[in-house]
């Protein structure tokens, strides 16, 4: 059995590898490409008072393999949460990178971040039974954990109470533990191994009945080893939560807090191509996701409509209203729910949820798919009116990439200048 697993390891890596050997290059040069399209972006982020370089390259830095957010090939790492550790360290103006990050098991990577000072893991989901354990930076991506089975075994699970008939594995030390005690399964109706190859050994050879896992990567695991995604289904969604980085907890708050700004900067400071440093290492790895806020045209319609009557009747104290992010250009209940506002160069004039770009011209600036959805908004309502587009964008209250659609309506404002109202919805 020990070389099974052996040599499924290094079929998994050599198959993985070996399929994603454009993807990699691909990597590589989106990399070295968006290095050299966001200059503004390049510029360190101003040290604090107190001069933390010192401290941050005496930390350890850990992680486990689980694509496509940390990997390795032949001692190289990569993924979202290395790279974007990667830009932090750079902005930081720090001696590191995230080649300097230890890959392990993850039971011996967390244990070893509890235990020691100056570490940090990733990347970790943050739930309650882990709150206190560390202190947190991000969130990095979100996380769907799944119930995975094979098509064959005719596996239903209609909901919680039901998992407990079943027979599951789990990797040690991974949240699916604690969230599948909570739900009412024993310890003992758990198989828990080391890895993600052991893991798929229990499916594969019949001793589980599920398996425990990240929707994204299992995505990529089972085609590493060309074992197909038909075989294979979601017999249940257990959680949908984030992941974070993850410090010891006697981490000083200026270290935290430094991180948290710094990732921040990354994610909402759109570069010279009107693209964030994170937004591109997220659709370079293709994590595009779906969401549902119960957010409906008509309430979308009515917020475009609602701040387009108060800026034709007070456009300045408006615009400021919008920028402070208040109720209702920003939800109190909804945070995707939100209103922006160009003027007829494309100029973000006002923005409830990202103050960094208000002043910035985006005209011929694309989402990460290439489109141009600005220049369509303003050539829509230049001719229209109004309307609709779709593309990708950020949301303000989950991390990660995500398909959004958005209402835009022509508005004449009470100092006589044009703007050019938004609000949308994701999807």
């Amino acid at each position: 059995m020990k070389g099974d697993v052996t040599k499924r390891k290094q079929y998994l890596r050599n198959s993985f590898f070996t399929g994603l050997s454009f993807f990699t290059s691909l990597v590589l040069f989106l990399s070295f490409t968006f290095y050299l399209t966001s200059c503004s972006d390049d510029d360190p982020v101003s040290s604090p008072v107190i001069d933390l370089s010192e401290q941050i390259e005496k930390f350890s830095f850990y992680t486990e393999y689980f694509p496509p957010f940390n990997f390795d090939e032949d001692g190289t790492k990569y993924g979202v949460s290395v790279e974007i550790l990667d830009e932090i360290f750079k902005k930081m103006n720090v001696n590191l990178s995230g080649q300097d990050v230890t890959i392990a098991e993850w039971s011996q990577a967390f244990q070893a971040t509890l235990d020691t000072e100056n570490t940090m893991l990733f990347s970790t989901v943050r739930n309650t039974e882990r709150e206190s354990l560390f202190k947190w930076v991000g969130p990095i991506a979100p996380h769907k954990e799944i119930l995975i089975a094979l098509k064959s075994r005719n596996v239903v699970i209609n909901n919680q109470g039901e998992i407990s008939n079943f027979k599951i594995g789990v990797i040690e030390g991974y949240s699916s533990i604690q969230l599948l005690e909570s739900f009412g399964v024993g310890l003992s109706d758990l198989s828990i191994v080391k890895n993600v190859n052991e893991l798929y050994s229990l499916l594969d050879n019949g001793t589980v009945d599920c398996i425990a896992y990240s929707e994204i990567a299992h995505g990529l695991i089972v085609n590493a080893l060309q074992l197909g995604n038909d075989n294979y289904e979601t017999s249940y969604v257990m959680s949908v939560s984030e992941l974070y980085y993850a410090f010891n907890k006697n981490t000083s708050d200026d270290i935290i807090n430094y991180f948290q700004e710094t990732l921040n900067e990354l994610v909402n400071n759109k570069g010279a191509d009107g693209v964030s440093i994170y937004d591109k290492i997220i659709s370079t790895y293709n994590i595009i996701n779906e969401s549902d806020d119960g957010i409906t045209d008509k309430m979308v319609t009515n917020l475009v409509n609602q701040t387009s009557d108060d800026i034709t009747a007070d456009a300045g104290g408006t615009l400021a209203k919008i920028n402070n992010s208040e109720n209702p250009y920003r939800d109190a209940n909804i945070p995707a729910l939100y209103t922006f506002v160009y003027d007829t160069t494309l100029t973000v004039v006002a923005h409830a949820t990202n103050s960094l770009i208000v002043g910035a011209t985006l005209k011929g600036k694309p989402d990460v798919s290439g489109k141009l959805f600005r220049d369509e908004i303003l050539a829509g309502a230049l001719t229209n009116g109004s309307g609709w587009v779709d593309y990708i964008y950020t949301k303000p209250d989950e991390s990660g990439l995500y398909y959004k659609t958005t209402y835009y309506k022509l508005t004449t404002g009470s100092n006589g200048e044009l703007y050019i109202v938004c609000a949308g919805k994701y999807r």
